[in-house]
């Protein structure tokens, strides 16, 4: 489960700004998630809920993710833009990205994948 060490990750990313800055509490974080993230929202809560509570900084943070819009290139026909569903086709190894313009499956991702911590209120 990498949804557990992402949120360690991004705890002790948090905790180090808020030393940084001098503060006393982390009221809320703010998280992006590309939607090619392969992160799962209710696990890694799951497990930053853990984490967060054995620290007076955190324990009471409110965490905020948002989930931000995957970007395709299609090499058939030059397509480049933004899709809104996950794929429903899946090969052994990966989902399969069908261009919306032209049905080609000679797609490379462009963006989605990003993981990142937009903002720490303290």
């Amino acid at each position: 489960m990498h949804e557990f060490s992402l949120a360690q990750s991004v705890h002790e990313t948090i905790l180090a700004v808020a030393h940084e800055n001098n503060a006393a509490r982390i009221e809320k974080i703010v998280l992006k998630f590309g939607m090619f993230a392969l992160v799962q929202e209710d696990q890694f809560r799951f497990c930053f809920d853990l984490i967060k509570k054995d620290s007076k900084m955190t324990a009471t943070s409110k965490l905020e993710i948002i989930r931000t819009p995957g970007e395709l290139q299609c090499e058939k026909c030059q397509f480049q833009g933004k899709i809104s569903e996950y794929p429903q086709e899946h090969n052994e190894l990966a989902p399969i990205f069908q261009c919306p313009a032209c049905k080609s499956y000679s797609t490379t991702i462009i963006s989605g994948t990003e993981t990142i911590i937009d903002s720490i209120v303290i």
